[in-house]
């Protein structure tokens, strides 16, 4: 079995990376698991032979193995998100950002007349398609405690005391307000807040 390709997605607002030092700790622990031997992988080093754009917001894709295969810097704006239908994932293991999203995009296809999906195994909240989730109870934001990938955004928020990881089942879901799409590309205010109404349970 081949080694895998992993990935970065990175926020570039003006020339600056403020989630930097949360992705560097996510390589770090995605190369302890497969290239652990290789030698260490500086993002900061990347960025500094890199000519980043200097005005707007950007998406720098850098996809690596034990070394850099290719970096890619597209400009950036929010995706709008105004429904969610649910859809049962137990099978889908993406515990590592990999390049290859597959398995994501067949769930995905899933999603009927809906804008994403909330992905949701043993009966517990985990994931949209491309982001983490956050869930408004009119007081408090929370985040599910077992995700499918530990974002960047998510561990900023959690460390900030923004967002506060618990377990999520699916029939909570009732309880809550509102559900917003948290990931490294968009900040807090500008993540798409999605009624909880307009979420499709099967």
């Amino acid at each position: 079995m081949s080694d895998p390709v992993l990935l970065e997605s990175i926020r570039i607002e003006d020339g600056q990376l403020p989630l930097l030092s949360f992705h560097q700790e996510r390589v770090d622990r995605s190369r302890k698991v497969y290239f652990a031997k290789s030698p260490a992988f500086r993002l900061s080093g990347i960025i500094d032979s890199l000519d980043l754009p200097q005005t707007g917001v950007h998406k720098l894709r850098l996809l690596y193995g034990a070394g850099l295969h290719r970096a890619e810097v597209e400009p950036y704006s929010v995706r709008p998100v105004n429904s969610l239908q649910v859809v049962h994932a137990d099978g889908l293991r993406y515990g590592r950002k990999y390049a290859d999203r597959r398995d994501i995009q067949q769930l995905f296809a899933q999603r009927g007349s809906c804008d994403d999906i909330i992905l949701v195994q043993r009966n517990q909240l985990t994931d949209s398609s491309y982001a983490n989730l956050a869930l408004y109870d009119g007081k408090r934001w929370y985040t599910p405690a077992w995700p499918l990938l530990r974002g960047t955004r998510r561990e900023q928020l959690i460390r900030q005391k923004i967002i506060h990881p618990t377990v999520i089942r699916l029939r909570d879901i009732a309880y809550f307000k509102a559900i917003r799409l948290i990931n490294a590309m968009m900040e807090w205010e500008e993540c798409p807040t999605i009624r909880s109404e307009a979420v499709l349970v099967p």
